[in-house]
């Protein structure tokens, strides 16, 4: 994989933060580096390197963020607004004087301390919420005596066998289907076609990095000529990957029951 020729100060200093943040969150949490890699679907010593703020020692910035992301999922943080974090500093220019974000530099420190902050206010701001949705989710059963006895008269005048044809085709309809999603992630360059509802809606490859996601009402088709290489995650569900590395692979998955096929060639 190609590694990154040349970092930016702000970008060192934003990796190296962001690993505090992950490894202190990883160890807060009591789980080893390999078992964390084994959940991201990396080796350790990339979490290493990120932990360390190694930039010789990982990808380009973009796979770097998608690992930031994944990373912070698995220890239950948003892995998004983590990854969103490491980005390239751009110039800004005004008229009459020049404006550089790179004139004011953040220390790693800095950066570290506000990430343990926003954390830190997001776990209490949650834990606030659900403390004062619990008295209003109690008051909704709540009924008016005054409509009950309003509508008492009303429910008395309907015969009894009415209800009987209405009660027997509410248990006849089926549940409404949960649609599909399927997110793919590639770890390794692959072939892949995908089927949706019985029509093909992609076929090519991609390389490693690349993150797709289908849908589908029916039934969804996603066939890989690098099966190793395509880790799959069935609606929001455990990512696990389609197979070994450079076999054929052929899964479907339908509404509420996930995989129901899958082919090995």
């Amino acid at each position: 994989m190609k590694r990154q020729g040349h970092t930016s100060t702000q970008q060192q200093e934003q990796l190296f933060a962001l690993g505090s943040v992950l490894r202190d969150a990883r160890e807060a949490s009591g789980q080893t580096l390999d078992e964390v890699a084994s959940k991201v679907l990396v080796r350790p010593r990339l979490l290493v390197a990120l932990e360390e703020g190694i930039t010789n020692e990982l990808p380009e910035p973009v796979y770097v963020r998608g690992l930031i992301r994944r990373y912070g999922d698995v220890l239950g943080l948003d892995g998004i607004a983590l990854s969103s974090q490491y980005v390239s500093a751009p110039i800004l220019k005004g008229t009459g004087r020049n404006w550089s974000v790179d004139s004011v530099q953040l220390r790693p420190y800095h950066l570290y301390a506000a990430y343990v902050v926003l954390i830190a206010v997001s776990v209490s701001g949650l834990s606030y919420l659900m403390q004062r949705a619990i008295p209003q989710n109690a008051a909704e059963p709540i009924v008016d005596p005054a409509a009950v006895e309003q509508l008492a008269p009303r429910r008395t005048a309907v015969p009894s066998t009415a209800s009987q044809p209405t009660a027997q085709e509410a248990e006849a309809q089926p549940g409404s289907k949960e649609p599909i999603v399927v997110d793919v992630e590639f770890v390794q360059q692959s072939w892949v076609r995908v089927t949706a509802d019985g029509d093909e809606t992609y076929e090519g490859i991609l390389q490693e990095g690349a993150e797709r996601s289908w849908s589908a009402q029916e039934s969804l088709t996603i066939r890989a000529g690098n099966a190793g290489g395509v880790v799959l995650a069935y609606n929001r569900g455990k990512a696990k990957p389609m197979g070994k590395p450079g076999t054929v692979v052929e899964q479907t998955f339908t509404p509420g029951e996930g995989e129901v096929a899958s082919l090995n060639q």
